[in-house]
């Protein structure tokens, strides 16, 4: 005999309200981590040294030609300039109250909250290292319509490897980086990868016609570096152009630049941007507030600071569109 009229459990259900709710997994959302760190020269500053972290370069002096057994009569005094560094406390917190840690499913309510609160400081520390991009005063190579292709990333190595100067070169020491936003990187992938026959230049690829799309950059098949990007996409790029530079990519990067989808890329010698620790970010649980009731403050904190070394000579910003690919 058919059953009639069963009884459901459920939403809009007879039994809508007896059903438990079981959260399965507690997942954590994720920050861009960043590469500024690794790519930068980085001092520490020690206990009980002032303030700041206190970099002095001599200057140079010329050399002249003198006449055969004439005396030398050419004396140049030295000179000398200081670049300070002064980091300052970056800190996070979060309180979590004693009713919260008992009523919640998660059990590890606590860990999760520090790895958050670490996660907040990474984010912070590599945004702070890609704002100083803008710091370098050499004049910015492309604009917020600029599509990246490797003869910018060639200049702007270019550029480096004489100091920016070529009244004075002061080549930037090895080795050079280059830090681009991932969508920045897009063309760039793209113009490496000869994806048509026709003569150079004169076939642009991609449905749309965006700004992400790109023309050839050769004739007939595809290059060993093309077919290593087709293969890995942009974790491939690596040195572009012969440029001698590694390629990174930061989603960190300033992509504001003149209010439009353009980020603020930068290609610079590792000594040019620096990085200096005070105090390595440290999480101190704090309970001490009986009238709290069994809450825990959370304050996660440490001090730091950027900065770039030598700002006319070691590094040149690279502005390029960073627009959200389509195709």
């Amino acid at each position: 005999m058919a059953i009639q009229n069963p009884t459901l459990a459920g939403a809009s259900q007879a039994l809508d309200t007896s059903l438990n709710t079981i959260y399965s997994e507690f997942l954590l959302l994720r920050d861009e981590t960043g590469v500024m760190r690794s790519v930068s020269t980085e001092y520490t500053l020690q206990p009980n040294s002032g303030t700041a972290k206190n970099l002095l370069n001599y200057g140079r002096v010329i050399a002249y030609n003198v006449a055969d057994g004439a005396d030398i009569a050419q004396s140049q005094a030295l000179s000398d300039f200081n670049t300070a560094y002064t980091p300052s406390e970056v800190a996070v917190q979060v309180t979590l109250a004693g009713s919260t840690m008992r009523r919640v499913a998660d059990t590890d309510l606590l860990e999760r909250t520090g790895q958050i609160l670490n996660n907040a400081y990474d984010l912070k520390e590599d945004s702070d290292g890609t704002a100083q991009f803008s710091s370098f005063s050499s004049t910015d190579l492309g604009s917020a319509s600029t599509v990246l292709s490797p003869g910018i990333v060639a200049a702007a190595a270019a550029q480096l490897r004489v100091g920016i100067s070529l009244a004075n070169p002061e080549p930037a020491p090895e080795p050079l980086i280059c830090v681009l936003h991932p969508l920045s990187a897009v063309p760039l992938a793209g113009r490496i990868i000869p994806l048509t026959d026709v003569p150079t230049g004169t076939n642009v690829y991609g449905v749309d016609g965006g700004a992400h799309v790109g023309v050839t950059v050769g004739v007939g098949g595809t290059s060993s570096a093309g077919e290593q990007v087709l293969k890995r996409g942009l974790k491939a790029v690596g040195e572009v152009a012969g440029s001698g530079m590694a390629i990174h990519l930061d989603a960190n990067v300033d992509s504001s630049t003149a209010g439009t989808a353009a980020a603020t890329n930068c290609a610079f010698a590792k000594m040019g941007m620096v990085y200096v620790s005070e105090l390595e970010p440290k999480l101190e649980p704090d309970t001490s507030d009986k009238s709290m009731r069994g809450a825990v403050e959370l304050n996660l904190w440490g001090s730091y600071v950027w900065g770039v070394y030598r700002a006319a000579n070691y590094g040149v910003s690279v502005i390029a569109d960073c627009s959200l690919p389509t195709s």
